[in-house]
């Protein structure tokens, strides 16, 4: 499972009377410090937003870029702290992706086929998946600044750019895409060392729902293959 860049314009200086200069040092620090606020404010608003989440239903679109190649799949996920997740995929094939909290399983009944490998919360740490489960904390773990390569998709939001302080071999950075004022994920973009993407765009969220820990429970069918990974493989 495939889980879940800026510009600078030229400063050609021109000639300036004083007045000219401070007022626009004034304008220029306006806007630094509008933007800072901006970007505190959607961190800090994100960060709330999921703290006391425990559960997460919606619907996804996750569309995978390469050169030469667009994967576009979707259906339904669920999580639930710490650790589980579902995703079951419906188009264009049906597969399914599960974490108990101790193990994984991915499911192609086409393939009639399971790969079975170790996951637990840990595994999240540092994705973007722990902030919808209100895990992590994004300053401590990332460099943020508002995103300026990839446009939003949807009306009312903003994009953050996230780069680990500690670069991970599974992406170089994620964009997610904020409602200005509920805070709501509606977007998440992976960015792969290679230039690769993975984009999940999220609707019909919703969060604290009830969900049964059955959803996250997996019995492996009778007669298919199964292919295990241990933990440092």
């Amino acid at each position: 499972m495939k889980y879940f860049k800026s510009q600078s314009a030229a400063f050609h200086p021109v000639k300036l009377p004083c007045r000219g200069w401070i007022l626009l040092f004034c304008g220029l620090a306006f806007s630094v410090c509008g933007f800072a606020a901006d970007l505190e404010a959607l961190v800090a608003g994100l960060q709330q937003r999921y703290a006391s989440v425990d559960t997460v239903k919606a619907d996804f679109l996750q569309t995978y870029h390469a050169p030469g190649i667009e994967q576009i799949e979707s259906g339904t996920l669920w999580m639930k702290k710490p650790g589980r997740m579902r995703w079951e995929y419906r188009d264009p094939e049906t597969k399914l992706f599960v974490a108990d909290g101790h193990e994984s399983y991915v499911y192609v009944p086409e393939d009639r086929q399971v790969t079975v490998q170790p996951f637990s919360a840990s595994d999240m740490h540092s994705t973007p998946l722990e902030f919808l489960l209100g895990s992590g904390d994004i300053k401590k773990s990332f460099n943020v600044s508002l995103e300026s390569e990839f446009k939003p998709k949807a009306s009312g939001t903003l994009l953050l750019r996230l780069e680990p302080f500690n670069p991970v071999s599974e992406y170089s950075f994620f964009v997610l895409e904020v409602n200005e004022n509920t805070y709501d994920l509606s977007r998440i973009v992976i960015h792969e060392p290679g230039g690769s993407t993975s984009e999940f765009l999220i609707t019909n969220l919703e969060t604290n729902v009830q969900v049964d820990d059955e959803r996250f429970r997996f019995k492996i069918p009778k007669g298919v293959e199964v292919i295990r990974f241990d933990a440092n493989e």
